[in-house]
């Protein structure tokens, strides 16, 4: 029997996917409850970083782990062409009903998982990923699948939590995440373990050096990061090198 604990922690796409399943109808507003509104300042922030590596309205952008398609339609709002993707039926599901309602019927969702995408090699411009990828399983695999299907001198540009290096911020922080924000997600979402665990997976995600490493390890170059809100958030960015390594 799988204990709550084991639950809480566990990165397996069933579990994964049936966690974002149950919270879907209530995401959008316990993002801007949660971030005090601060997460939609970052998604464009996620996106300019995008447009100073590519151009926009050139280019076929991958949206990985694209829940209710925030940066799909920011990117899309920019020219540019783009997949979303997700292993969640029910973010997608919001996602595409929200794209009706915006009048947009250009963007592509598909129901996939990181470890196996089913793209062809060398496909897309730029590949983003919000708040998705400390929740992949088998990370290193995944990262190797990002640059299979990203184009040479494409770029990957990854919005996620961090830990704010200041020690009183720091502090502050931990308390709101682990103490405040679990109470809020489960009285609204009504879902105990999904903002249990969000809190867990952040803290246990990799330094932004370390992260970088991974990166770089998985053969991507350039690989910068920049602080957000004191350091609570980071965008990554990393290029797929024009020649082979």
């Amino acid at each position: 029997m799988t204990t709550t604990d084991e639950k809480e922690l566990s990165k397996k796409r069933e579990t994964i996917s049936s966690m974002f399943d149950s919270i879907a109808p209530t995401y959008d507003l316990l993002n801007h409850i949660l971030s005090f509104g601060i997460d939609v300042s970052w998604r464009k922030k996620l996106v300019k970083a995008v447009s100073k590596h590519t151009e926009l309205s050139k280019s076929h952008i991958l949206d990985l782990a694209c829940g209710t398609a925030d940066v799909s339609i920011a990117l899309y709002n920019k020219g540019a062409k783009v997949t979303g993707a997700d292993i969640s039926e029910q973010m997608l599901k919001i996602a595409v009903e929200k794209c009706q309602k915006e009048g947009i019927g250009d963007i592509n969702f598909i129901l996939a998982d990181a470890y196996r995408l089913p793209f062809d090699s060398d496909t897309f411009d730029a590949i983003t990923i919000s708040f998705g990828i400390r929740n992949f399983d088998k990370r290193g695999s995944c990262i190797n699948e990002l640059y299979r299907v990203l184009k040479k001198g494409g770029v990957l540009a990854i919005l996620e939590f961090s830990i704010p290096k200041n020690k009183l911020w720091k502090w502050i922080y931990s308390f709101y995440f682990k103490k405040i924000l679990p109470t809020i997600g489960r009285m609204i979402s009504k879902q105990k373990w999904a903002y249990r665990y969000l809190p867990e997976s952040s803290f246990s995600f990799p330094s932004r050096e370390n992260f970088c490493r991974e990166l770089e390890q998985g053969n991507f170059t350039k690989c910068q990061y920049k602080s957000l809100t004191g350091g609570i958030a980071c965008i990554y960015t990393a290029i797929k090198p024009t020649t082979n390594k």
